[in-house]
């Protein structure tokens, strides 16, 4: 039963050591800058926001909030929530989606 326990703690190790570790931080960044170079480059301001990668890349933004809290827990503040309060991405994001909102003239 120790050999098994052992040869189980090795395999573990190995797992541990050859899994990636993903900087959640960059990985958080990384997203931001896509959705704000879109629009930077977009020359096409006429396609829905739906049609374009920005709602995937949000969804990614969320589930590293979302894990980073599952992690940290409530108490504490992660870094890239800390990330998201200091650049104001929230009034960033609330900015460009007002811009997008064409208002009928009727």
């Amino acid at each position: 039963m120790e050999t098994f326990n052992k040869l189980t703690s090795m395999l573990l190790h190995a797992l541990e050591t050859r899994e990636p570790t993903v900087d959640l931080l960059d990985s958080f960044v990384d997203h931001w800058k896509s959705i704000t170079n879109y629009y930077i480059m977009t020359t096409d301001d006429s396609l829905p926001v739906k049609q374009t990668d920005i709602p995937w890349h949000l969804k990614q933004m969320l589930d590293i909030l979302l894990y980073e809290e599952k992690e940290l827990g409530v108490e504490q503040t992660g870094p890239c929530i800390e990330y998201m309060l200091q650049h104001k991405l929230l009034e960033t994001l609330c900015t460009l989606g007002k811009a997008q909102v064409t208002v009928d003239p009727d």
